[in-house]
């Protein structure tokens, strides 16, 4: 072994670059692509034969690039976007680095072509695996090409380690629909194998998402518009999995224009949607977050895709405020149970909580709902709860938006007339959503409500529980309960929160005493109170097979009406559904 040091020539060092640059033929697409959008181009024509090994086309009508540029466009940390070490610190562009296109040159067969609106020719320069050619004049429209034919070829061990054409494709493709998402305001026109891919046309954002992912995505979403003075904004649209009627998992997020994945935004989205996700569903989201260019860093990694923010916290808490301030407004409708059969469901974007509608129903509702289970009901409640004889049943313009019960179906579902059909309600599913709003809500206030009990209450508990009693008394007070320790394995619970059944207080005291030894410490217990507050409400809500009168029914239904997020229960499932009319008609093939 020569143990003597040597300096590499620039082709054989640009060779070893573009390992790290260009990782695969997504890898050069993206920089070329993002090298267009820079150049401010409003069109861009993308051809790839054999995803991308074989060859890397793209057309497009930006600014261009003089002719005595263009050797310096080939050339490592040679760039337009940045002219000191300033503007290092306040990056506005996609690409920066001047090293994409010399890395690309060099592992591959390398055509550039371009010409700035006021010249009168354009210019070519080409590049044989780094071994670059003389600039030639050439004929062509305003704007660049850039032309990339058998990526890796001079360098057969990375050329193998390429998976399938199929699998380099789909990369190359989640790469143009990024860029295309992130600027709605270019067309975009994609082939692969001479076969068309896309054809998108300039567009608004929520079309273009449309036009990629499907019709779902322009019906059922929520709409994020949040600002924080000048420093953040955060835009975009959310969507709960459970009424999308595709598997797709759509989860784009973009930092002043540029796609990143990042560990705190991805656990600022998780906890926006805590509470409303089942554990099955993934989020799906297409986000923008604009920031002032200082506060962030993208000079992480070659891909750009890694970002640092100097507050993270800060992003972090508005990221998840805004996300769960948006999720807070319903969808309304529910799915009608005519999705299942493909139909397009309409428009959704109205909140229960904006709702205007006709009732005598209370704010206050009954705290312990079996309370009334078998009492009579009264006669200032017939008017609106007996179906059966009210006359305002038949008013459509009377109807609340859940409508009115008419009947309890198994035990498990409530069933209600609306104003143009059928309401399907799983109460359990409804009642577990309901306590748990209300629970935060109090908490967020200061406490959780309790109530003394008329007797109290003897517990037993393990040693775990017993140390989590001790090391939390505060969480607990605030919890609704005011507990005493009589033994080293039992406690006597003297208060409890209002909306607990007494006969669920020993199975709740032993859950929550479980869950707050589970976090540890006073700060992650902090970021768990969510579980905590939906075990609560688990066990607070009315369960399966008890019998609810009326009355309690329509109690129900209305503070769902009036609760955020209360389309699913804590764990994300549906708690409601609608037939129309027009599904029944159809069903039974009415007018057929």
């Amino acid at each position: 072994m020569n143990n003597r040091i040597y300096r590499l020539d620039d082709n054989l060092v640009n060779r070893i670059c573009a390992g790290e640059v260009v990782e695969r033929p997504a890898s050069a697409l993206k920089e070329i692509l993002e090298n267009s959008i820079d150049a401010a181009a409003n069109i861009i024509h993308i051809e790839l034969q054999a995803g991308g090994t074989k060859q890397i086309k793209v057309v497009d009508n930006g600014a261009g690039i003089q002719a005595d540029d263009l050797t310096l466009a080939i050339e490592r940390h040679a760039t337009s976007k940045l002219v000191n070490e300033d503007d290092l610190y306040a990056i506005k562009t996609l690409g920066f680095r001047g090293e994409g296109l010399a890395s690309i040159a060099a592992v591959s067969w390398f055509y550039l072509s371009s010409k700035p609106k006021d010249e009168n020719i354009g210019y070519l320069i080409s590049s044989m695996f780094g071994e670059v050619k003389a600039v030639k004049p050439t004929s062509m429209r305003d704007g660049t090409i850039v032309e990339v034919n058998d990526l890796y070829n001079n360098i057969p061990a990375r050329k193998k380690f390429m998976k399938t054409e199929s699998t380099e494709y789909q990369h190359c493709k989640t790469v143009v629909e990024r860029i295309a998402i992130s600027n709605s305001q270019v067309a975009i026109n994609f082939k692969h194998n001479d076969k068309d891919i896309y054809q998108l046309p300039s567009s608004d954002l929520l079309s273009r998402i449309g036009n990629l992912y499907g019709k779902d995505y322009l019906q059922r979403y929520f709409i994020i518009e949040e600002r924080l003075a000048t420093v953040l904004e955060l835009t975009g649209y959310v969507y709960h999995p459970a009424y999308l009627s595709s598997n797709k998992n759509i989860q784009l997020f973009f930092v002043n224009g540029r796609f990143v994945r990042d560990k705190v935004l991805q656990n600022a989205i998780k906890q926006g949607f805590s509470g409303v996700l089942h554990h099955e569903h993934a989020a799906n989201y297409v986000l923008f977050l604009k920031i002032n260019y200082d506060e962030v860093d993208v000079n992480v990694h070659p891909s750009n895709h890694e970002v640092r923010f100097r507050d993270s916290s800060a992003v972090h808490s508005f990221v998840s405020k805004s996300i769960r301030k948006a999720v807070a407004n319903d969808f309304a409708p529910a799915p009608s149970a005519q999705d299942n059969y493909n139909q397009a469901p309409s428009p959704t974007n109205q909140a229960f909580a904006n709702l205007n509608y006709s009732t005598n129903y209370a704010d206050n509702i009954i705290p312990k709902w079996l309370e009334q289970s078998n009492k009579p009901i009264s006669p200032n409640n017939a008017d609106l709860f007996n179906v059966s004889t009210d006359s305002k049943i038949n008013d459509s313009n009377n109807y609340p938006l859940l409508g009115y019960a008419i009947a309890q179906l198994q035990g498990i579902y409530i069933l209600a007339q609306a104003k143009d059909g059928m309401i399907v309600v799983d109460m359990h599913a409804a009642h577990e959503r309901v306590i748990l709003e209300k629970l935060r809500e109090q908490y967020s206030s200061g406490a959780i409500l309790s109530q003394q009990l008329l007797l109290p209450m003897i517990i037993s508990i393990t040693p775990q529980q017993l140390e989590a009693f001790q090391t939390y008394p505060t969480e607990v007070s605030n919890l609704g309960f005011l507990i005493e320790m009589i033994a080293d394995n039992q406690l006597v619970v003297r208060a409890s929160p209002t909306l607990l059944d007494d006969s669920k207080i020993t199975q709740l005291v032993q859950s929550t005493l479980s869950e707050l030894a589970k976090y540890g410490n006073t700060e992650a217990l902090a970021n768990h109170f969510e579980e905590i507050f939906s075990t609560m409400a688990c066990h607070c809500a009315v369960r399966a097979n008890h019998q609810l009168t009326i009355a309690e029914m329509n109690a129900l239904l209305r503070d769902m009406e009036q609760t955020n997020r209360s389309n699913y229960c804590n764990h994300g499932r549906p708690t409601w559904f609608k037939l129309t009319i027009a599904d029944l008609d159809k069903m039974f093939m009415r007018g057929k």
